[in-house]
């Protein structure tokens, strides 16, 4: 008879949930940030910066059902991690990651012709945030510094959603993010560790920051 050997309850995430919410909590605070800049200092283009942050959310389009223009947006997805081939020991294994960022953005919230390019502009503006945000020295472990070993942005590619309808002009400009770090030690174990307080709406994926 096999006896259990995992005897209390597995509910501890593992370091790259961790990773992800911590990437999506990031966004959060600097694009309200970002938002609020741009406000003050009267920018006619400021609701450009008001961008929303989701998670493990593969359809934001369903989000214009409720009436109001959920856009620019951007959603965070996790779509592999894998052991690189120098990894070696039994209890913490270097891994590598890829996310991938897809920037939404419409065009249709202006008059006028050329709905298409606006968004396209629009998407590919909210990209280029989102790439210095994430490309800030101070963010080059995502404050994980011990867990995360590296991040580098390898892709950027522009297209448009296939479930939107004719009449709503939206593109996407989709960003890939590789991130290096060590999986199979407690998240406790990292240096200069400084984890946002963030929650993820179980309702569509919305990155939800307390300031």
């Amino acid at each position: 008879m096999i006896e259990c050997e995992c005897k209390e309850l597995l509910s501890e995430p593992d370091n790259i949930e961790y990773i992800r919410d911590q990437i999506g909590a990031i966004l959060s605070v600097e694009l309200a940030n970002q938002f609020a800049l741009a406000q003050e200092a009267a920018d006619p283009n400021a609701r450009d910066y008001n961008i929303g942050i989701y998670i493990e959310n593969d359809d934001p389009l369903q989000l214009v059902d409720a009436g109001a223009s959920p856009f620019p947006l951007v959603n965070l997805s996790l779509v592999s991690t894998e052991k690189d081939s120098g990894s070696t020991s039994i209890n913490k294994h270097n891994m590598s990651a890829t996310f991938l960022l897809d920037v939404y953005a419409t065009g249709n919230t202006e008059s006028g012709e050329n709905a298409a390019m606006r968004a396209s502009l629009k998407a590919w503006k909210a990209a280029r945030i989102v790439r210095n945000i994430l490309c800030a020295e101070n963010y080059a472990y995502f404050k994980m510094r011990g867990i995360v070993s590296g991040r580098d942005i390898v892709k950027f590619e522009a297209g448009n959603p296939a479930n939107a309808s004719a009449a709503l002009r939206v593109k996407i400009v989709r960003i890939t993010l590789n991130v290096d770090y060590i999986e199979g030690v407690a998240i406790s174990e990292g240096e200069e560790l400084e984890l946002f307080d963030a929650k993820i709406s179980d309702k569509d994926g919305r990155v939800l920051v307390e300031f």
